[in-house]
């Protein structure tokens, strides 16, 4: 089995409010106040005294998910922490010292599967850089503000961060789909977040959930009124809405990109190009020398 890189599946809507992030008036005397205040050791020593960390001997069959994804996804084993908080949520803070923390709601709600997609997600925040700007973004949009002065964050920059984390959780789904070998685990977690109970979510059917996202897809594209009103709804949120999100990744898995890269992490033959100088999962034109298509990002050789 084969490691994936990271650009295989990096959403193109992350990519681009990165870009724009970093071209926000104030994000760059942001980042230099943030690396001059920012220190690992404080994150560590927080991880170390008021979490369980999570290691071959302590609770061995949560450490067991990790390694396996990590090879996958081509990364280092980052720290991995358990913490009191009965509400469901994971998150990887740090730098050069990187750590995955998983509440103990998480861990009560979801099965091993849904627990490995979950790592699988955050690992995915690891594989692609996000790292270190959402670990910025989480200080920066909370007291660390303050820390740093109160007018450092201004609104068009804190939107800026908001918009980015959101379009960031797109990269990382892709990569919990990768290595989950499909959409269903995932989108399963995203209704078992939504519904908050493993015995309702056992009871859900995922094509209706999945049709609801479609209509809320409709409901977006029926109007700019419709589309501003939820943008507003939106827009100081660090993650999609589920149901979106779930019906993102379900499409995602069912493009030759995927299909490409499940080849690949499996070494059997890619897919050939369709049709000569056109990418077989967009259509667009590609120029020869192309490893993936700049369009969309499917592996063209």
């Amino acid at each position: 089995m084969r490691s994936i890189n990271p650009r295989d599946y990096y959403h193109p809507q992350d990519q681009k409010a990165l870009r724009e992030l970093q071209q926000i008036p104030g994000f760059s005397t942001a980042l230099k106040a943030f690396m001059k205040m920012f220190s690992e050791n404080m994150i560590r020593g927080i991880n170390m005294s008021n979490k369980v960390q999570i290691g071959p001997r302590q609770l061995p069959e949560l450490y067991a998910l990790l390694p396996p994804i990590c090879e996958v996804l081509g990364i280092r084993e980052p720290e991995f922490y358990l913490e009191l908080d009965p509400a469901a949520n994971a998150y990887t803070m740090g730098d050069s010292i990187i750590s995955i923390t998983v509440t103990s709601g998480l861990v009560d709600l979801m099965n091993e599967k849904q627990i490995s997609a979950v790592l699988a997600h955050e690992c995915g925040h690891i594989a692609c850089r996000h790292v270190l700007y959402q670990t910025m973004a989480s200080m920066l949009l909370s007291a660390g503000a303050n820390i740093l002065g109160g007018n450092l964050i201004t609104s068009g920059l804190q939107l800026a961060f908001f918009h980015w984390q959101r379009c960031s959780e797109f990269s990382c789904d892709r990569a919990a789909a990768i290595y989950m070998d499909g959409s269903e685990t995932v989108a399963q977690v995203m209704a078992l977040l939504a519904s908050g109970s493993r015995e309702m979510a056992e009871r859900l059917d995922m094509e209706l959930y999945m049709r609801q996202a479609e209509e809320y897809r409709d409901f977006m594209d029926d109007s700019n009124w419709n589309k501003m009103l939820q943008y507003y709804a939106l827009m100081s949120q660090n993650h999609p809405f589920l149901s979106v999100r779930a019906l993102e990744i379900k499409e995602w898995c069912s493009s030759p990109v995927f299909k490409n890269i499940m080849d690949f992490k499996y070494e059997r033959e890619p897919a050939k190009i369709l049709e000569k100088n056109l990418c077989p999962a967009c259509g667009k034109p590609v120029e020869g020398d192309w490893g993936f298509c700049r369009h969309c990002g499917n592996k063209l050789h």
